[in-house]
């Protein structure tokens, strides 16, 4: 199964919100914790890209500086210039666009049925951008080519 980086956020929360019981229940959450788990990766990968940038001070640490976005105080990296601040954010989005690939092995195929079943079988109404993320979850999930046993 294929699932771009930049798409996990989403799935997660759709998942995250279907009312379920028993094995369902059980298979969705070890779904999600196997995305939470690269949601990890991405957070650190994020982090170390920017610290490999970032203007640094005398310590060797990123240096930063608070501004006012949205009337809220947010703490921001200073780079060196606009062109390494570009460079970060090519870096970022190359890394948000990377696959992750959750392998269809026999130690899955149980949660990995049971979740392609609930997307795939979801009663909800959509409309709108919901219904065209749902509809990428439903290509995700029908490429899915288990072992058939």
């Amino acid at each position: 199964m294929i699932i771009k980086n930049y798409e996990i956020a989403e799935l997660q929360s759709f998942l995250f919100n279907l009312s379920l019981k028993s094995k369902e229940s059980r298979m969705r959450t070890r779904f999600i914790n196997l995305l939470d788990e690269q949601q990890e990766l991405i957070k650190k990968e994020r982090l170390m890209i920017i610290d490999e940038y970032a203007s640094k001070n005398e310590a060797g640490l990123a240096v930063t500086e608070k501004k006012l976005i949205d009337n809220e105080e947010v703490e921001l990296v200073v780079f060196p210039n606009a062109e390494v601040e570009i460079d970060v954010k090519n870096q970022i989005a190359l890394l948000m666009n990377e696959d992750f690939i959750i392998e269809e092995t026999e130690s899955k195929i149980d949660m990995l049925k049971c979740v392609q079943e609930i997307v795939l079988n979801c009663d909800l109404e959509l409309s709108g951008a919901k219904a065209s993320l749902y509809n990428r979850f439903c290509e995700m999930f029908e490429d899915i080519h288990l072992l058939e046993v």
